[in-house]
């Protein structure tokens, strides 16, 4: 089978060196396992934490081993009852075009595309529904959603969009594409550089470091911060660094750390809704779809720099 191994750790912003494509034996599955072909892969920023000697969460990734990531794929075998041949499941399957894993780290899932579940109706689309659905956005305020161009981004600003017209929406993008790609979502598009000093009511920060610490200083009173993620600081070791806990005091501001896991008991909930919004329209997921085992080293990479819009999607060429 092809795999795309992890070569060395990246310095910084990942680059597509960092990764080797490699043959590697075809994996067995054991009892209760099931094996996947592996048709799609999600092209996520947090596998980037682990990338690294000394991770500040998880265990570091093995050096020459293939990257650990979610993807979706076709059952072949099943050596657990609750899956056959033929079934669509998604977990964590990892850069490689065949996995072997339990049965329990697999989810079986049906209707529309295998990528459909890795962005609007899997673990991107489920984040952004309970990101909106926290922060309860009303029309008349000012959301900042940072970065707003990427697969969550984009999803958080249509739904708050769908959750309350008139709410006005400000996302950071990276470059002339992501702008246009906002501006056509309704989003006024600021460069992560750019200097803000109009009122925030709602802040949905996945980007931490420095730019979290200049719009704290423009958050209006009673402003809700929600800390989605800390991109800036994904190469470095340690806790990420927040600062300026002066201005939530001084604007009595609610700030909170969001995880889905908090939230997976209503999934079912979320999906539906989202399932809705997606059949009338409502909602219209972006994704870029590369070809290839073998891109996704630039695909990952991108997304650390001027990557395309929405979701990105690595699509693996059968080998069955």
């Amino acid at each position: 089978m092809k795999a795309l191994c992890l070569e060395r750790y990246p310095q910084g912003a990942p680059q597509p060196g960092d990764f080797v494509l490699r043959e590697l034996p075809d994996p067995v599955a054991g009892p209760g396992e099931v094996l996947v072909a592996v048709t799609h892969l999600s092209m996520d920023p947090v596998p980037r934490l682990r990338m690294q000697a000394a991770p500040p969460m998880g265990p570091p990734m093995r050096l020459g081993a293939p990257v650990e990531g979610r993807g979706a794929g076709r059952v072949l075998q099943s050596n657990d009852p609750g899956f056959a041949p033929g079934d669509l499941v998604v977990g964590e399957l990892g850069w490689q075009s065949r996995a072997a894993l339990p049965a329990a780290r697999l989810a079986r899932v049906e209707g529309g595309r295998p990528q459909d579940h890795l962005n609007a109706l899997g673990p991107t689309g489920l984040a952004a529904w309970f990101v909106v659905d926290s922060l309860a956005p009303k029309a008349g305020e000012t959301m900042l959603v940072a970065p707003a161009a990427g697969a969550v981004g984009s999803l958080v600003c249509q739904m708050a969009q769908a959750r309350a017209p008139g709410v006005r929406l400000v996302g950071t993008a990276m470059g002339e594409a992501q702008a246009r790609f906002l501006a056509g979502l309704g989003v006024e598009a600021i460069a992560p550089d750019a200097p803000w000093t109009e009122g925030i009511d709602i802040f949905v920060d996945g980007v931490g470091g420095a730019f979290h610490d200049r719009m704290l200083a423009a958050l209006n009173p009673r402003a809700r911060v929600l800390l989605l993620g800390f991109v800036a600081a994904y190469g470095e070791a340690g806790p990420p660094r927040y600062g300026n806990a002066a201005a939530v005091l001084m604007k009595r501001a609610r700030m909170e750390g969001f995880l889905l896991a908090d939230h997976m008991d209503r999934a079912a909930e979320a999906r539906a809704g989202i399932a809705r919004w997606l059949a009338d329209r409502t909602l219209t997921p972006a994704e870029t779809v590369h070809h290839g085992i073998a891109s996704a080293a630039t695909a990952f990479a991108g997304l650390f720099a001027d990557s395309p819009p929405g979701k990105q999607i690595v699509e693996l060429e059968s080998d069955t």
